[in-house]
């Protein structure tokens, strides 16, 4: 199962907190929510950018890691267009698992950016080309000898690095990611939508836009936030 265009183009005029809400309000307790990844290009988490397209996932292992599969084919060359490149690395690596040369091809083949849960490397050169690139941290170091690709297209658990339950309690959960799945990234960070779900998140993030619109003229008139919210939002 694919998702068409054109519910894409209609997700894409969502920000990623409008998506996130709906998915809360679908019962998803991470709210589709990738934490601690961020925009690096090409801004460093500013500016109207925004992408939105089908997930391409790839899976990086150690380099030390000989019993992992190999993939036939340069995982870049392997990206399709209209897609959103979703990279995780172990988390243990400090070096980067995207650079300057891998956003050139990326951009010749039309992907429209990369999200990844590892570094970054080279901001001057994706900044001049302006392709996003959404990253947990960023490197000096290059992928090679620290880490190689091992699988395409397989579904990706995201989970933070930095979050511990208190006294016991869970922590945030994990996102597992679909190749395929709509990727949203956008200043605010970055967004899952599970295939099945995306004619629902249209639908509840086009009522909380609509609802927030009605909140944010009271609030700017002078109207209290209690008053507000609960005539609009009914709370």
């Amino acid at each position: 199962m694919s998702v068409n265009k054109t519910l894409i183009s209609q997700l894409a005029k969502f920000s990623s907190c409008e998506v996130a809400d709906a998915l809360i309000k679908l019962k998803l307790p991470h709210g589709g929510y990738l934490p601690g990844i961020e925009m690096y290009s090409p801004q460093h988490i500013s500016g109207p950018t925004s992408v939105c397209g089908p997930a391409f996932t790839v899976k990086m292992v150690l380099q030390s890691d000989t019993a992992a599969p190999k993939p036939d084919k340069h995982f870049v060359d392997a990206a399709e267009p209209d897609s959103v490149m979703l990279i995780t690395s172990p988390p243990s690596t400090r070096s980067a698992i995207w650079g300057g040369l891998m956003t050139a091809r990326a951009q010749s083949i039309g992907v429209k950016g990369v999200v990844l849960d590892g570094r970054c490397r080279d901001l001057a050169e994706h900044r001049e080309s302006k392709f996003p690139v959404f990253a947990r941290q960023h490197s000096i170091l290059g992928q090679s000898p620290f880490t190689r690709p091992s699988q395409l297209q397989i579904p990706l658990e995201i989970a933070d690095p930095t979050s511990v339950g208190a006294k016991g309690e869970p922590g945030f959960p994990p996102v597992t990611v679909h190749p395929g799945d709509i990727l949203l990234a956008d200043v605010d960070g970055v967004v899952s939508v599970p295939k099945d779900l995306v004619e629902q998140v249209l639908e509840l993030a086009t009522k909380g836009r609509d609802v927030d619109g009605k909140c944010m003229d009271d609030l700017r008139a002078g109207k209290g936030i209690k008053e507000t919210f609960a005539l609009h939002r009914g709370k």
